[in-house]
């Protein structure tokens, strides 16, 4: 059966887990969908298959009591379209936002993640940020 082998290794292969980290203008940038804020990260490329496990956002990098939204894109049905649009109030030191409903899905192309703050003296923090993937 064509495609066994890589079929077999998607299965038993351990997720890469990637970590780094993004500053941007949150609050008064423009994103790569034209919303507010900027650009987390983007992983996958058009016509290439991935598996995403989940992936996170740590929060306590914005000011406290800071309303942060994420948004996720990636391309359906022939158009980039929002596939996610989630607000969090950040609370907690170390609260992580997890920013994929989904777990271990077959991914097509790519993901790009967006994030606004509403405070603007979140412009140009740092903000960490991992996610675990597969290729395949």
């Amino acid at each position: 059966m064509p495609g066994t082998g890589a079929a077999l290794r998607s299965l038993v292969q351990y997720p890469q887990i990637v970590s780094s980290t993004s500053t941007g203008n949150w609050n008064s940038g423009v994103a790569t969908s034209g919303n507010p804020g900027a650009d987390l990260f983007t992983r996958g490329v058009v016509n290439q298959w991935w598996k995403l496990q989940d992936s996170y956002v740590l929060l306590s990098a914005f000011n406290a009591a800071a309303t942060v939204t994420i948004r996720a894109y990636m391309l359906l049905m022939g158009a980039e379209r929002e596939v996610l649009n989630d607000n969090w109030v950040v609370a907690l030191d170390g609260e992580v936002a997890f920013i994929v409903w989904f777990w271990n899905i077959d991914m097509f192309g790519p993901l790009r993640i967006e994030v606004f703050s509403n405070v603007a003296a979140d412009d140009g923090v740092v903000v960490p940020y991992e996610y675990r993937r597969k290729d395949w």
